[in-house]
């Protein structure tokens, strides 16, 4: 059953916190905007609005205000390539193709149609800004867009989300009259936790003996020099502060594009949504950072959206999968999906229409053993590929548990025989329907082969400036 409340939010003051701008008024002529903000590692307890430290993100609140919030929208992995395939094709990654494990990762299927071929097809102008290696044109996600801005980093160095949002603000004003989808992806909140100055000193003020910048070998050393397998209180805090200065610093940056959508007078009648690829974990489950598990920190992600269906200021409890996100959009401005979008609109429930659940299916780890997700009638069961692991099932009562703290497999085994059998079907169908599909030859993206690669593409005139691979250079065109 679809399940609404009101959103424990107040509107005027949600109001004034979006930001203002000159004359604001909606443009008639200045064509239909659907825009995805995609936020990459960003858990939902690191929103205000979603119980997060109060202040943290005042812009994306007033988003949620102003439309709908999801409260369990499932994403189909737990790291960033498979999860942005699936959400850009509408289906799971064993269909996809897009995974991999370190820094050997398989694009994406050409068998598969992208929503940016999509909306191209439709006579959409296609636009992204996109950051980090593992959204490379070279992994086969820049087909279909008229721009795919890429800025090729790793952790360390990295396009900020206010430059990405500038980007994205200056392509919109040179395309007035014209309908637009455009993906918007802020890398910010990933590793190394590294927020400017200013959100650090409000959101991490006290370093507790750690560096003012946090990379992933300091964060495990910290999981791993005790016997107790994690940090203090105190150092916790502190890395958490500097993950929550970085979420805020982003949520600055989505205000300012909010202002500059309202002075391109395209804001009130844009079709919006802000998801996650994926979560993070600080120690949730006796680990780190993400991509080696299918927990709910990881998978479970926030999802906001704007302008659809009608919907303003309600929270959906019903779970959803983010692979409903295009399915909705398309819906929404009357293009159609093409059958291998395998989603569904959530229009209806945002209308607050009656809507069977449907479980949520999440696969792929970029290190460790494989692993399956599979979220029904309250229960994640995760399965362990493995024969020989430790532990091949966990079952977790989020009704009773809504973090999936407690593994209650053996109080509850007709569960999760149950859901056991499902998941096996289900995985069953969906490699037998991935015969049919071309898997793409591997790409080697480890930081020494691209960099080698880019600086060939530059010594040929292909790269405009560094860090930009260009589309033709991977295929794409």
């Amino acid at each position: 059953m679809t399940r609404l409340r009101p959103l424990l939010l107040l509107p005027l003051l949600a109001a004034a916190l979006l930001p203002a701008c000159g004359d604001g008024a909606a443009d008639d002529d200045a064509g239909e905007l659907v825009l995805v903000v995609l936020i990459d590692t960003l858990r939902r307890d690191a929103l205000s609005c979603y119980g997060g430290p109060p202040g943290v993100t005042p812009n994306l609140d007033a988003l949620a205000a102003d439309g709908a919030r999801f409260e369990a929208a499932i994403s189909s992995s737990g790291w960033t390539l498979p999860s942005v395939a699936s959400l850009l094709t509408g289906t799971w990654p064993t269909l996809h193709r897009a995974t991999g494990k370190g820094t050997r990762l398989t694009p994406v299927t050409p068998d598969l149609r992208l929503a940016a071929e999509v909306f191209h097809d439709a006579g959409w102008d296609t636009l992204a800004f996109v950051n980090a290696a593992f959204l490379s044109p070279m992994l086969g996600l820049g087909r279909g867009f008229d721009v795919y801005d890429h800025r090729h980093a790793y952790n360390d160095v990295i396009r900020r989300a206010d430059e990405t949002v500038d980007a994205a603000l200056a392509a919109l004003a040179e395309r007035r009259g014209r309908d637009v989808f455009a993906l918007v992806h802020l890398f910010d909140p990933h590793l190394d936790y590294d927020p400017p100055a200013a959100w650090r000193a409000r959101w991490a003020p006290d370093p507790v003996g750690l560096p003012p910048r946090l990379d992933m070998r300091t964060c495990v050393e910290l999981g791993t020099r005790r016997a107790e397998g994690v940090p203090t209180d105190a150092e916790r805090a502190y890395v958490r502060g500097l993950y929550e200065g970085e979420v805020a610093f982003v949520d600055s940056a989505f205000g300012r594009l909010v202002s500059g959508l309202r002075q391109l007078g395209r804001w009130d009648r844009a079709r919006v949504v802000v998801v996650a690829d994926h979560g993070e974990e600080f120690w949730d489950h006796g680990g780190f950072e993400h991509g080696h598990t299918l927990y709910d920190e990881l998978v479970r992600v926030p999802l906001l959206v704007k302008g659809c269906a009608g919907a303003r200021g309600v929270v959906v409890e019903q779970q959803v999968r983010t692979i409903d996100v295009l399915p909705t959009l398309f819906a929404e401005v009357g293009v159609a999906a093409p059958p291998s979008f395998e989603g569904r609109s959530l229009a209806p429930l945002l209308r607050g229409e009656d809507v069977q659940e449907l479980p949520a299916f999440s696969q792929s780890t970029l290190y460790g053993r494989n692993k399956l997700s599979w979220r029904r009638e309250g229960f994640q069961l995760v399965y362990d590929l493995d024969p020989d692991a430790e532990q091949q099932v966990e079952l977790f009562d989020l009704g009773a548990d809504p973090l999936g703290r407690t593994e209650v497999s053996a109080q509850r085994s007709d569960v999760a025989h149950r859901l056991q059998r499902e998941l096996g079907a289900f995985y069953g169908q969906l490699k037998q329907r991935a015969k049919s599909v071309r898997t793409p030859e591997w790409q080697d993206m480890s930081p020494t082969h691209v960099h080698e690669l880019l600086e060939s593409l530059e010594s040929l005139g292909y790269v405009g400036r560094e860090g930009d691979a260009p589309d033709d250079a991977a295929g794409e065109r």
